[in-house]
């Protein structure tokens, strides 16, 4: 098997066991801003979605979503220009959907796969990997977040702020969770969950250089997770 269709099957295995398909993905947004679509249809509106995301991501990648064009995108997406227009009407619109959306999942997947982990080791080493997994399973969008982030609108830059802030107040919490019970030495939790937060970012902005060492993402995963319960660990332990 070649590395690519490794890594493809390695995606669709994390996609099934969280839960994730663009058109899953699709429908929620059309949930979420019914108000604002104008199609009723939900079986075009989610169809058509998918096509605008795509296209979305494939052009941001390409040359960044700054420089993309409302009518690029409808072009790519296979619509007119006034089939967009039913979904968003701007960019902005666009970037929301996309930040709002990788935000209920992320939230969804914590919930979902910590709720039943009580033992504060435990419960890092699962938010370690599902937050990796996810990057993984959805690594354009995660890409795009965090890239695209300085064009976003001012209200939509400081979404984005607490979104990270968020993601790091898990972290932050398990470990206070931790020292409470001396499972964790004595250090600054959220400047932990800082540092822990950039080894999860490092692994979706510098995809290629991680794969090119030979790691797939459960091998970053135990990687991070051997240096913050090192980090994390009683010195005389």
């Amino acid at each position: 098997m070649t590395v690519t269709a490794q890594k493809t099957n390695e995606v669709s295995s994390i996609r099934r066991e969280l839960g994730i398909s663009l058109p899953v993905i699709c429908r929620e947004i059309f949930a979420a801003h019914r108000a604002e679509i104008q199609v009723r249809n939900e079986r075009i509106a989610v169809a058509n979605l998918g096509k605008i995301l795509e296209a979305t991501l494939a052009i941001a990648n390409r040359k960044g979503f700054a420089a993309m064009s409302l009518r690029e995108l409808a072009e790519r997406a296979g619509l007119s220009l006034g089939g967009l227009y039913a979904y968003i009407k701007s960019k902005d619109d666009l970037a929301v959907m996309i930040q709002a959306q990788v935000q209920r999942v992320l939230q969804q997947a914590m919930t979902n796969r910590l709720a039943d982990i009580r033992d504060p080791a435990q419960r890092l080493s699962e938010a370690i990997r599902t937050h990796l997994y996810l990057s993984e399973a959805l690594l354009p969008w995660f890409q795009f977040l965090y890239m695209e982030a300085r064009h976003l609108a001012p209200s939509e830059r400081r979404r984005a702020v607490a979104l990270e802030q968020e993601s790091e107040k898990i972290f932050a919490d398990i470990i206070i969770a931790g020292q409470q019970t001396r499972q964790f030495r004595d250090c600054n939790p959220p400047v932990a969950a800082g540092m822990l937060k950039a080894m999860l970012q490092d692994w979706y902005l510098k995809h290629r250089k991680h794969r090119q060492r030979g790691l797939n993402v459960a091998g970053y995963a135990t990687q991070v997770e051997e240096f913050i319960n090192r980090y994390l660990a009683h010195t005389n332990s």
